[in-house]
């Protein structure tokens, strides 16, 4: 014998479909259509005018590449170039912000003993010495939480057994700029 089916009502009363619902649901579709057909004027103008652009940019670029091909490159006017590129990038180099975030470090018991700054690069290679390992660490530490650098991470350590109360000798990296 198989048992009769069951039949739950949570909400007795309650009509499955309103008026009012169904009113909603026409406004709705009526509203999506209007929308679709104001899409389809939009991105046939957005085209148009696309095609507009790149009609002007062909023929703007066009006179000025071909005065470019004819006329051959003087090697003088090259190095010129480079090194105005080169003097460019050292004076907008934030030298200030870089040194102040290296004098602003606790260094008690760390000695800075070079810095090495590649400009192309955006990078700085500092090379210390601390008394300590755990000195060592605290320094990075303060690198990492300047706002200034970015990537900074300790490239290599070595403790000096030679020198007396063995410092420890590192080189960190550092780059500044936008992080990448």
């Amino acid at each position: 014998m198989k048992p009769a089916r069951l039949k739950l009502d949570f909400a007795p009363g309650a009509s499955r479909v309103s008026r009012v619902g169904i009113g909603l649901l026409v406004a709705s579709m009526v509203a999506l259509g209007g929308v679709s057909v104001q899409l389809v004027f939009v991105l046939s103008a957005h085209s148009k005018q696309a095609d507009a652009l790149a009609a002007l940019d062909a023929r703007r670029v066009k006179p000025s590449s071909a005065g470019l091909r004819s006329r051959p490159a003087d090697p003088g006017e090259v190095t010129r170039t480079r090194v105005a590129r080169q003097v460019a990038q050292n004076l907008q180099t934030p030298w200030a912000d870089l040194l102040e975030s290296l004098e602003t470090s606790p260094k008690q018991a760390v000695a800075l003993l070079s810095v090495e700054p590649s400009v192309s690069k955006r990078t700085l290679r500092l090379t210390a010495e601390a008394r300590t390992p755990q000195d060592m660490l605290d320094y990075l530490e303060a690198l990492q939480n300047d706002p200034r650098l970015i990537g900074v991470v300790l490239v290599s350590h070595q403790v000096q057994a030679q020198a007396p109360g063995q410092p420890v000798r590192f080189s960190i990296q550092a780059g500044w700029g936008v992080a990448p």
